[in-house]
């Protein structure tokens, strides 16, 4: 599945895409009429939407390079899903990685160790990202394996290109990259290729997690 799907069709139930009828049709292509916009009630999903395939574009180009990405997938038993789940070619661990796209007007910052876009507190986001992360470790279920959460960050300059923010509850720091900085950054967690362990690890993530379905899978 690719990316964006799961927020494409929120964004169709909250109104986008909805085909005006005929006669408005006629006056829109005889320039009488202007398009109409989407509801603003589906403007989120939208944003999340292109955020999520600005990242399938990003990060696809490391298949090439011997990882196994993943977008959309369902959690078993939960209507929340996974924006990206990336495997290294070395299969030293699970990245989970979720897309943002926020105000291209505002930074990305932390505030007293807290995830703000200009002065909104955006820490949610990374507690959300945990959440995901945990409940993917979960449902691997490989205590060998660690699983890395992280936020991709579209739009609003991400302040550095890289932040990193504690989040409760979560051994580590919870990385926040701009699209600048994410591959790099990624690249450097290659480690020595083992294509063995990495084919079981994929399986393993295959097995236990599918494309997302609205409603849970």
């Amino acid at each position: 599945m690719n990316a964006g799907a799961s927020a494409a069709e929120q964004a169709a139930a909250h109104g986008a895409g909805q085909r005006p009828g005929l006669w408005a049709r006629l006056l829109i292509a005889l320039g009488m009429r202007e398009e109409p916009a989407p509801p603003e009630a589906a403007m989120p999903w939208l944003k999340g939407a292109e955020g999520e395939l600005a990242t399938q574009e990003l990060i696809d180009v490391l298949i090439g390079e011997g990882w196994t990405i993943l977008h959309d997938l369902g959690l078993p038993r939960s209507n929340s899903n996974v924006d990206h789940l990336l495997i290294p070619p070395s299969a030293a661990g699970i990245i989970v990685l979720d897309s943002k796209r926020w105000w291209a007007t505002w930074l990305t910052s932390a505030v007293d160790g807290r995830l703000y876009c200009g002065e909104e507190d955006r820490h949610y986001d990374a507690e959300k990202a945990v959440f995901l992360a945990r409940f993917v470790r979960d449902v691997v279920g490989l205590v060998d394996v660690p699983v890395l959460p992280a936020l991709v960050v579209h739009g609003s300059a991400v302040d550095g290109g890289h932040l990193q923010v504690a989040v409760d509850g979560w051994p580590r720091p919870l990385h926040v990259f701009g699209p600048q900085t994410l591959l790099p950054n990624l690249r450097e967690r290659v480690g020595t290729p083992d294509p063995r362990r990495a084919a079981h690890l994929a399986a393993r993530v295959a097995q236990t997690m599918h494309p997302y379905v609205e409603g849970g899978s």
